[in-house]
């Protein structure tokens, strides 16, 4: 067998390595409300988009005239400018003479947004469309009067 001479070991073991600076307590609050910032505002994002549901009531002058009511709702920020975008929810209603409701209550079910909303009424004397752009926002009810 041979030997090799081994060098002596230092008498000194090295230092250990030097411990990090500790980190202030708020940084730590801080972090967990930029966290929770974050998330909140991803939320918003993600649920503005979601359809939620409206109750609308339509209150008819002269109700004892309508024979017929049509509800046509078209998402304005879809359109980008085209002229023929596709209705997003319609609703109608067909009456007697004489037995149409002073008020009508219906329900849609939209996201927020910018929509068109047109309201045509068949009288026993004639029919009336009016237009008229709508923003959908916190409201859960809504009120249009038809003339």
């Amino acid at each position: 067998m041979s030997s090799t001479p081994q060098e002596p070991l230092d008498d000194e073991p090295p230092p250990p390595p030097a411990a990090p600076a500790p980190r202030p307590a708020w940084t730590r609050r801080l972090a967990s409300a930029i966290l929770v910032a974050g998330v909140l505002l991803a939320g918003s994002v993600l649920f503005k988009g979601l359809p939620e549901e409206r109750e609308i009531e339509l209150r008819l002058d002269d109700a004892s005239s309508v024979v017929q009511l049509d509800v046509t709702w078209t998402d304005r920020s879809a359109s980008d400018g085209a002229a023929d975008v596709a209705p997003v929810h319609g609703s109608s209603w067909r009456f007697a003479e004489g037995t149409a409701p002073k008020a009508l209550l219906t329900k849609v079910r939209l996201p927020d947004g910018l929509y068109d909303l047109e309201i045509a009424v068949a009288r026993t004397r004639g029919r009336d469309v009016t237009s008229r752009a709508i923003t959908l926002g916190d409201a859960s009810r809504i009120t249009f009067p038809v003339r």
